[in-house]
């Protein structure tokens, strides 16, 4: 995969304005590191090119330690996660049982940091930004959306139209 398909943009054109949108690299482990952070920044080329609005983290506080300014900053740079997601339990190469698949080359584990993203994409889904999110989803896309359904319920002949419809339903 080069870039995001026109199927994945005309998606993504659809819903962006209505949830948050986290992008991520599905099958990480089949490309190199430098074949990853190419896609990356091509994909993040692309969603900017195409107007595609993503999940904005927001700004660290200045009174946010240093441990989690690094870490925020490593989540941003991140985008678009790429993982490699596995069910099975692995030997890698010593005693201790990893999640991840094992290889002729070697072994890929879901949770290491120099493998994939996956631990910065599961500290950014239930640790850091959870709450970020879920206000950002009910106050911003929800309400947004709300209010253009309302609206459209304003126009003259639209509560006839929603009537009739609801009467054939």
């Amino acid at each position: 995969m080069n870039e995001l398909r026109p199927l994945d943009v005309a998606f993504l054109r659809a819903v962006h304005e209505k949830v948050n949108i986290i992008p991520v690299i599905a099958k990480a482990d089949a490309l190199m590191p430098k074949e990853t952070q190419a896609l990356k920044q091509r994909i993040r080329d692309q969603l900017k090119e195409e107007e595609i609005n993503i999940y904005q983290f927001p700004d660290c506080d200045s009174d946010e330690d240093e441990d989690f300014k690094r870490q925020d900053a490593e989540m941003k740079e991140s985008i678009p996660f790429a993982v490699v997601g596995s069910c099975e339990v692995v030997r890698d190469g010593g005693t201790r049982p990893v999640r991840g698949r094992r290889y002729s080359w070697g072994t890929v584990e879901v949770e290491n940091p120099h493998h994939c993203d996956f631990l910065n994409l599961r500290r950014m889904l239930v640790q850091t930004h959870l709450q970020d999110l879920k206000e950002v989803t009910h106050d911003i896309l929800y309400e947004g959306y709300r209010a253009s359904c309302l609206q459209s319920l304003a126009r003259p002949g639209a509560r006839d139209r929603a009537s009739r419809s609801e009467l054939s339903a």
